[in-house]
């Protein structure tokens, strides 16, 4: 049972990787990232005056300040919900200094990442059809899946007022990537025999 194990996460890991490249490389996402507007004049300004990496909002809630008066918060309060109400709103992340586009550790990263994710997935996938076939270890699965799309890329939709378009192709995406992460562990795993014991 641990090498079908280790060999499901392994395949799997190779599965979501490649699928995922597949989508960056292949343009899946060039028609929703959109050229910011303003271009290099626009972030020179931004560079300059945001003072380090992170995520920057608009509109962003008043910095606190004790000696405003409760008729001023409250004023400015009611200003920044009508800028909600009004927009645009934005959410940005900002890296500072750059980064290599081709930098090896950003795959070695992303690959470590993607195994770990994927042996958990596949540990998850194992437990819930331990003791039942392939058809339970895909429903387990399935449900994995749709519980990660709605528990990150949705909530993100709902509350951060991410696009609708983007919001969809990052559903489909992570939907497919993390069921083909899953498919090898379906498939290699078997469900506990009678007179089968655990390792000591």
């Amino acid at each position: 049972m641990p090498m079908r194990y280790l060999l499901s996460t392994v395949i799997g890991t190779v599965l979501v990787f490649v699928w995922g490249g597949a989508m960056w490389a292949g343009g899946a996402y060039e028609s929703f990232m959109r050229p910011m507007p303003g271009g290099d004049a626009l972030m020179r300004a931004i560079d300059d005056a945001a003072p380090a990496s992170g995520m920057y909002v608009f509109p962003s809630k008043p910095e606190p300040d004790s000696s405003r008066t409760q008729v001023e918060r409250e004023s400015m309060e009611k200003a920044r919900a009508e800028q909600f109400r009004r927009g645009p709103l934005v959410m940005m992340a900002l890296t500072k200094g750059g980064q290599d586009p081709e930098d090896p550790r950003m795959f070695v990263r992303g690959l470590l990442v993607e195994f770990f994710a994927t042996a958990m997935l596949v540990a998850a996938v194992g437990l819930a059809g331990s003791a039942h076939g392939r058809l339970r270890r895909f429903l387990a699965l399935g449900a994995m899946v749709v519980f990660m799309a709605l528990a990150t890329h949705m909530v993100v939709w709902a509350f951060m007022s991410a696009p609708n378009d983007w919001t969809a192709v990052m559903v489909f995406d992570s939907c497919v990537g993390w069921t083909l992460a899953g498919l090898p562990a379906v498939f290699l795993l078997r469900a506990r025999r009678p007179g089968d014991t655990l390792p000591a």
